[in-house]
C-alpha cells in the first residue's frame, strides 16, 4: 500500500536546494522581500519580558488557537489583548474565568472556533497548574529530544499535532524557553501555506491525474517534510530554518498569485489544477 502512495509525488531536489538556499539568503540577511520583515510570532507585546514565564504562556496559549486562523490577525489580536489583559494569560486567570468571558476574549483575538478555543486554555491551564508548576518551560525542566517533548504534548489539545507541535517546539526552542537536544532535526511545520508554496513551485509534482487529502496528514506532510528536509541537509542547516519565509511567501503572495513580486519567480513552475479548502487540497492535472 505504502508503495501504491509513494507513486503519486515525486519531489524535485535540486529545484528545492536551488529555492531554498536563495530564500535562507535573502530571509536570513534581511534583503529584499524581506527586509525588516518579522514573523508575528516573535513580535512580542510592549509589557512582556522575553525569556520569562509569561513569555511561554502567551506563546503556549496564542499557538494552541493558531489553527485554521489568519495568523497574522490572530497574533496582532493576541498582542494588543496582553498589553490590555496579561493577567488573562496566566493560568489561574483562566481557570478563575467563567467559560462565556473566555470564549469572548479567545474570539475577540480572532480563534476561529471560540467555544474549543475556551475549551483548550482551560485545559492547558490545568495540565500546567497540575504537572508544570503554572510554567511551560518547565516542560522541559532538563533537556529533551523532540520525540521526549512530544510524548509530554501528546496530553496538551492542540499541541500535540504534527503541524502545531513543531510550530510550538520551534518557537519555544528559538526564544530559549525549551531545552531541546536535538533542534537540528525538527521538521518544517506543514500547514496550507507550506504546502501551497511547495507545490506551486514544483518542488512536488503530481504522478498521477488527481489527488485530494489534507496538507496536515500523509502522505502529502510526509512529502513536503522530506522535500525541505533534503534541502536542508544539503545547505547543512535545519529544516525548521525554512518556515518563515516558505510561510510568509505562500501567505502573502502565493494565496493570490503575486508572482511579479515573489523572490524565487525564476524558479517556480506556477503549477495550475489546485483548490484548497481549509486544510484540504484538491490536486488534478490539466485536462483531467
Amino acid at each position: 500500500m505504502k508503495r501504491e502512495i509513494r507513486t503519486l509525488f515525486e519531489i524535485n531536489e535540486e529545484k528545492s536546494i536551488k529555492i531554498a538556499e536563495k530564500l535562507l539568503d535573502l530571509f536570513y540577511g534581511r534583503r529584499g522581500f524581506f527586509e525588516d520583515y518579522l514573523m508575528p510570532e516573535y513580535i512580542p507585546p510592549r509589557n512582556l519580558i522575553e525569556g520569562s514565564r509569561e513569555h511561554a504562556l502567551y506563546l503556549t496559549y496564542v499557538i494552541s488557537i493558531d489553527y485554521m486562523t489568519d495568523a497574522e490577525k490572530l497574533w496582532r489580536n493576541s498582542r494588543r489583548a496582553y498589553e490590555l489583559y496579561p493577567e488573562r494569560f496566566k493560568p489561574e486567570a483562566i481557570l478563575a474565568l467563567d467559560k462565556p468571558a473566555l470564549e469572548r476574549f479567545v474570539r475577540g483575538m480572532g480563534a476561529r472556533f471560540s467555544s474549543a478555543g475556551a475549551n483548550t486554555w482551560r485545559r492547558i491551564s490545568k495540565i500546567l497548574l497540575d504537572k508544570y508548576d503554572g510554567d511551560p518551560r518547565n516542560i522541559t525542566k532538563e533537556t529533551l529530544t523532540i520525540k521526549e517533548i512530544k510524548d509530554k504534548l501528546d496530553e496538551f489539545p492542540y499541541l500535540r499535532g504534527n503541524k502545531l507541535s513543531n510550530f510550538y517546539i520551534r518557537a519555544m526552542g528559538e526564544k530559549e524557553l525549551f531545552k531541546i537536544k536535538n533542534i537540528d532535526e525538527l521538521d518544517i511545520p506543514v500547514d496550507i501555506q507550506v504546502a501551497r508554496f511547495t507545490i506551486y513551485t514544483g518542488i512536488l509534482k503530481l504522478l498521477s491525474d488527481r489527488f485530494e487529502g489534507c496538507v496536515h496528514e500523509d502522505p502529502l506532510r510526509g512529502f513536503i517534510e522530506e522535500a525541505w528536509r533534503s534541502a536542508a541537509r544539503t545547505l547543512s542547516t535545519y529544516p525548521w530554518k525554512l518556515d518563515e519565509p516558505i510561510w510568509t511567501i505562500g501567505s502573502k503572495l502565493c494565496t493570490k498569485r503575486k508572482c511579479n513580486l515573489c523572490p524565487v519567480e525564476e524558479y517556480c513552475d506556477k503549477t495550475k489544477g489546485i483548490k484548497f479548502k481549509n486544510g484540504i487540497i484538491i490536486w488534478e492535472k490539466p485536462g483531467y
